[in-house]
């Protein structure tokens, strides 16, 4: 379609009418644009025209009894000097006054309403809407726009009080709002008289692109604001936009360009000569409000929703109209039919093209928000996954590759794990591509773009990295990751990722050593800021606060120099999450109103957190089931699973790891469980499913024993589940928890560490339950790291001891009554207490009603202990401080059950 000779300057406008706020266009309206007014009443004429008033002035100033020309009448083409000069005639005439009154009376503002075409140009977002007309037509549109909140300005005063958007009347105003610039006199004394106009409509000139509409070429109005600018900017004045139906010869278009003024002239519309002739300044006018709606930027929070409607509708015979579609996600389509193989092959290369678009429009959320827009994505992912994996063997390697990316992309935003099929595929995918040798399946190929299959084979090779974390398998992670080395300097992203896995791995595996040596060698200077964030929730979980507040305030820094542009969230995306981490008890109320702000880009992090408990709270349903001791009596303690809250909990956990969540506060400048509410629901959550990912939450995320997720998770059900393998993995993590924490006094760590061990051991095999107790009798006399000093760990070590205990056999107890009975005593040799009557006593686990320490004799109980009397009596040879405790502690043990020596 042909179109607008003009249109480059009319997108000129309309691109910096939607640019930044500070930038932008401003408008001016001329008497033009009030004929596109709604009559309101029948009878009542067209508004008038400069001509039409210079007319009525000629009548009263010379009327006229023949047909003869009178003095001052006007001819067809009457100059601007013809038009002022009556004006000022009529004023040496008749008085300011009278002149008043005929305005009043030729203008007519009562007669007339805002037409549609006056709230489409008010609705746009104008820096500043000047007129020079008097009525009250653009202010009377101003409430029925409530996107935009006007301010009216029509005395120079209050041009420093009116907040922007402004409508500036300069000119007067009616019906009260005098004097009114008419007269030759007036426009010659504005520039002093009104200079505080001047400069309001030149420094908007100067700071935004400027257009004029309702405005003719000769119309006196344009003509002497563009002279001022001219005469006071000079060289440095800047173009002026006229926009309308001017219907210019080529000698009057070539006068315009002289003076600044860019002509938008739409005489030369390809449908202009259709138009009929008393609606051609109509349309002209709405040709230009239609286009420069049309340039109004895809509001990125409803991707990837395209663009589905406008607030006016471009009649036919309007068109063309250009509409901006750049930055758009294009429509995708829902399930797929019944139809042939090869229509869904072409169906599937067709939704795979739309998908690539859209995953490049993405505007970059650190965590995709919820709502309609999340769930008609995970639908229509849903909907063509088995499409797309069906259809894998028809295509070429890097077709599959590129297949894969796009469903492992999808997976990724929505935080949900990726299927065994799609990893299947994706593992052979890539073992057929060689990217630095640039082959496939062993045959060199160069006409492949190999930079966008090399981009494609690492995002897919970094996610399967995250899914053998999450099966810990730890053969595979390693494996898995070092096939991703050579790539660590194409992206900085690549380097850092492949890091935060494997520190994310240390932290599941307890091995703060090997976490402690990845973040001293992790430099996030000069990085995405979303790695601070999570390099800081890494320094939160190796008790390193100090260093993990420094560079959450860094990241904050970084984040806020940096502007997002029309189509991005990034940089707010990754404030909203990093103010979780740059929490305090102080400026609460500072964050929760930083984050309503954040709002309206969906970027509310503490809206979507909470969002994401509540639905795992909701997730499933408790039901009555026994504590862990048999003893023990009842309460809530476990949770159904099923694929939703599955689902929900994988996305929680993600959500903590890519949003950079710390989980646990142990410093004043965090809220109690940034993350750790998310993450304990989510262990509850997957106990059934995965009772190990389970239990390496809790272990990050409980504070204390009797937390009511530890209590569901290791429930006795649900720890009879687990298998041996990961049973004899998680104790020995336990172990390494506590003995790294224990110099460090993470009590609450140790403390929940202590339970999870305890529950643990009555699964361990004979031996490794000896190890735990011989482990335990040595927390129990821990001096160095003061385990004793520690009120907290009293009840979690007892059951460590009881229940390590219990699970040794009877030849495995006699070996360790020595052990016991060498123990320290509370209040001798320094062993001191906070609170003894809550500090274990090793001794009691002798008690004579718990199971036989010997296999049974004649003579019951008393030959039982006699025999213990004899092996203390030979162990006691070393003398000194030992025979004296042992020699206590049997006492005491015997006088419990009531024995004579």
């Amino acid at each position: 379609l042909m179109s607008l000779p003009d249109q480059s300057h009319i997108d000129r406008v309309r691109d910096a009418l939607w640019s930044r706020p500070g930038e932008g266009a401003s408008i001016m309206v001329g008497g033009g644009f009030s004929r596109c007014a709604v009559k309101a009443r029948p009878d009542a004429g067209d508004a008038p025209l400069w001509y039409d008033l210079a007319t009525e002035i000629t009548k009263r100033l010379y009327p006229r009894h023949d047909s003869e020309n009178q003095p001052g009448e006007l001819g067809n083409n009457p100059t601007t000097g013809d038009l002022l000069g009556l004006a000022q005639e009529y004023k040496t005439a008749f008085g300011r006054t009278d002149l008043q009154r005929f305005l009043q009376q030729q203008i007519r503002d009562a007669d007339f309403t805002p037409g549609d075409v006056h709230e489409q140009l008010m609705r746009l977002p104008w820096r500043d809407v000047f007129t020079t007309n008097w009525d009250t037509l653009l202010e009377r549109t101003g409430p029925q726009v409530l996107e935009r909140g006007y301010h009216t300005v029509v005395d120079k005063d209050q041009i420093p009080l009116a907040n922007r958007p402004r409508i500036v009347k300069l000119h007067g105003s009616l019906p009260a709002q005098f004097p009114l610039i008419f007269t030759e006199e007036d426009y010659r004394t504005y520039p002093t008289e009104f200079a505080p106009f001047v400069n309001t409509v030149q420094q908007a000139m100067m700071e935004t692109v400027f257009c004029l509409i309702g405005f003719s070429g000769n119309d006196p109005n344009f003509l002497h604001w563009s002279g001022w600018v001219r005469d006071n900017l000079g060289a440095s004045a800047p173009k002026i936009y006229l926009a309308g139906w001017l219907d210019l010869s080529p000698h009057r278009r070539r006068m315009l360009e002289d003076r600044d003024v860019v002509p938008i002239d739409l005489a030369h519309h390809p449908e202009a000569h259709t138009w009929p002739e008393h609606l051609r300044h109509r349309y002209a006018t709405e040709w230009v409000l239609h286009t420069l709606e049309r340039g109004r930027p895809y509001d990125v929070t409803d991707w990837p929703s395209p663009r589905t409607e406008w607030n006016s509708t471009v009649p036919d015979y309007l068109q063309p109209v250009v509409e901006v579609t750049f930055g758009q996600p294009q429509s995708e389509p829902g399930r797929e039919t019944q139809s042939s193989s090869a229509d869904t092959q072409e169906r599937v290369r067709e939704t795979l093209k739309i998908w690539k678009h859209n995953r490049r429009m993405y505007p970059g959320w650190l965590v995709l928000p919820s709502g309609e827009e999340r769930e008609t994505l995970i639908r229509r992912t849903d909907a063509w996954e088995h499409h797309i994996l069906g259809s894998l063997s028809n295509f070429s390697p890097v077709e599959r590759l590129n297949a894969i990316r796009e469903l492992v992309w999808r997976r990724e935003i929505l935080l949900q794990p990726i299927s065994f099929d799609i990893e299947s595929a994706a593992e052979a995918a890539l073992l057929s591509i060689d990217c630095r040798h640039r082959t496939v399946d062993g045959v060199g190929d160069t006409k492949i773009d190999w930079g966008e299959t090399r981009e494609a084979w690492r995002s897919v090779a970094l996610e399967l990295v995250t899914a053998a974390r999450f099966r810990f398998d730890r053969d595979l992670f390693d494996k898995r990751t070092e096939s991703l080395e050579p790539f660590a300097n194409d992206h900085p992203d690549v380097g850092h990722r492949i890091r935060h896995e494997r520190c994310l791995w240390a932290v599941y595996s307890m091995n703060f050593e090997a976490l402690e040596v990845l973040l001293r060698g992790w430099n996030v200077d000069d990085s995405d800021p979303a790695w601070m964030i999570r390099k800081a929730a890494m320094l939160w979980e190796s008790d390193r606060n100090d260093e993990a507040a420094e560079l959450v305030k860094k990241a904050l820094n970084e984040i806020r120099s940096v502007r997002d542009g029309p189509l991005s969230v990034a940089s707010a995306s990754r404030e909203g999450w990093a103010l979780w981490s740059a929490w305090s008890v102080d400026n609460r109320r500072m964050f929760n109103k930083r984050w309503d702000e954040l709002a309206r880009l969906k970027c509310d992090a503490a809206f979507e957190k909470n969002l994401i408990a509540r639905r795992l709270s909701e997730s499933g349903r408790a039901k009555e089931t026994p504590l862990f001791d048999l003893e023990a009596r009842k309460g809530i303690s476990h949770r159904f699973s099923n694929a939703e809250s599955e689902l929900a909990a994988y996305r929680a956990i993600r959500l903590s790891e890519v949003a950079g969540l710390p989980p646990i506060a142990r410093h004043a400048g965090l809220p109690m469980g940034v993350s750790s509410d998310i993450l304990k629901l989510a262990a509850a959550d997957l106990a059934a499913a995965s009772p190990e990912l389970a239990v390496r939450l809790v272990l990050r995320s409980c504070t204390y024993e009797k937390d009511e997720a530890l209590q569901s998770v290791l429930s006795r059900t649900r720890v009879a589940l687990i298998p041996d393998d990961s049973v004899r993995q998680l104790a020995e993590e336990c172990t390494t928890l506590i003995e790294y924490g224990l110099p460090h006094s993470w009590v609450e760590r140790i403390r929940v560490a202590f339970e999870v061990l305890s529950r643990l051991v009555l699964r361990l095999d004979p031996d490794k339950a000896l190890d735990v107790f011989d482990k335990a009798l040595g927390y129990y006399a821990n001096r160095r790291d003061r385990v004793a000093s520690h009120v907290l760990l009293s009840k979690p070590l007892v059951n460590l001891l009881r229940r390590s205990w219990s699970a040794l056999t009877p030849d495995h107890r006699s070996s360790r009554v020595l052990d016991i009975l060498g123990t320290p005593i509370v209040g001798l040799d320094g062993f001191l207490v906070q609170i003894e009557s809550q500090h274990p006593d090793p001794g009691s686990l002798l008690s004579i009603d718990s199971e036989p320490l010997l296999p049974e004799r004649d003579g019951g109980h008393e030959v039982r202990w006699q025999a213990v009397a004899r092996l203390l009596i030979r162990g006691l040879e070393a003398g000194g401080a030992a025979r004296k405790r042992a020699a206590i502690r049997l006492g005491s043990v015997m006088a419990q059950n009531r024995l004579t020596e």
